[in-house]
């Protein structure tokens, strides 16, 4: 045996590092296939082409749950996938009590498993329709939602054969300063954080090799308020919409979703409503530090800065004088924030007319 590891560990040095990269990927992708635990709801559930289906690796989550599922569900979405990470508060627990939510769970280091985790709810949930891949600390949104319907707007999606959809973070906070520690109840998100700021985000050309991008007037966003607040670089454009339809695949950055590779993008792009500036956050970034949650770079980059900036000035306030408070996503269209075509513009404006005249 001990010649045989000899031999082992002699091959492996020998190997290509790409090969060695392949091959730990492979291996990462087997331990979340093999370890994951059904927890409640259903295992399989059938999506039609205008129907969606939402997914969130979560780990205590407790303060969002409430406010994520009622906010997705209400918005129309069919469905929505939890894959929690070994959280040890009522996570779990608050997911149970909803109809249309499945809880699957795996204890494997979120640091190191993150990929194969988002691999594997792809492969699980998103393979052949819609489906929108959040962390628990955002809300989507998408224009004229007051108008147009989930299933309308899917319904324009696949008309125009688009796979994947341009989403923006928006940073939202609240009219105070922060409070140290988070509640363990039920925190109405948007009532309580309704305030953000469009000064410091940095827009430039969405130029891309890899994707099929059909509104010019779309840009990459960068930095905001955090960036104004801590002093670091933040990407705040991503692609959490997505159809997998065999050729869209996650960026090879490893960094989620905030890439994608094959995709035909959107004329219009979405918003997600980011609540990390929230109460109890001095407390969650202290907690990242010292557990060392995520990967290096990021807690080095981020959340070392949050912890420094918040130990210095505990009372911080976020909302500065270029602050404003949100009234509707359809503000954020007339802003600039947000990006629609012509014909998306129509169609909303007839759905309207319809609506209207069924009223009358």
């Amino acid at each position: 045996m001990a010649r045989l590891g000899k031999r082992f560990k002699r091959a492996c040095l020998k190997r290509r590092p790409l090969e060695d990269l392949v091959a730990i990927k492979r291996l990462r992708g087997w331990r979340v296939h093999l370890g994951v635990k059904h927890l409640h709801g259903p295992t399989e559930v059938t999506y039609a082409a205008d129907e969606l289906v939402v997914v969130c690796i979560v780990r205590n989550g407790r303060p969002y749950m409430e406010s994520f599922i009622n906010h997705h569900l209400s918005l129309g979405v069919k469905h929505i996938v939890f894959l929690d990470n070994g959280s040890d508060d009522d996570t779990v627990a608050v997911a149970r009590d909803h109809e249309h939510v499945t809880v699957l769970q795996s204890r494997l280091p979120y640091k190191k498993y993150e990929g194969a985790m988002i691999q594997y709810l792809i492969s699980r949930a998103g393979k052949g329709r819609w489906s929108l891949y959040l962390d628990i600390d955002e809300l989507f949104d998408y224009p004229y939602s007051d108008v147009v319907g989930l299933s309308a707007f899917l319904g324009y999606l696949n008309e125009k054969s688009y796979t994947a959809v341009v989403t923006q973070v928006l940073d939202m906070f609240p009219d105070r300063a922060l409070a140290s520690l988070a509640g363990q109840r039920d925190e109405p998100l948007k009532a309580l954080y309704r305030f953000y700021d469009l000064s410091n985000i940095k827009r430039k050309d969405y130029s891309s090799r890899r994707n099929v991008v059909a509104n010019d007037n779309i840009k990459k966003y960068a930095d905001g308020i955090r960036s104004t607040l801590f002093d670091v670089p933040f990407a705040l454009t991503n692609h959490r919409l997505i159809f997998f339809d065999g050729k869209v695949k996650p960026g090879a950055s490893g960094r989620g979703l905030h890439r994608v590779e094959n995709a035909r993008l959107a004329d219009i792009s979405c918003v997600l409503y980011h609540y990390k500036l929230v109460d109890g956050f001095q407390e969650w970034a202290a907690q990242v530090v010292r557990e060392e949650r995520y990967n290096p770079e990021l807690t080095l980059r981020h959340y070392k800065k949050y912890h420094e900036v918040l130990e210095q000035n505990p009372g911080i306030r976020i909302k500065q004088a270029t602050a404003r408070e949100l009234g509707s996503v359809n503000e954020l269209i007339d802003n600039g924030f947000l990006v629609v075509s012509e014909e998306y513009s129509r169609l909303a404006g007839g759905i309207e007319k319809e609506n209207s005249a069924a009223q009358s």
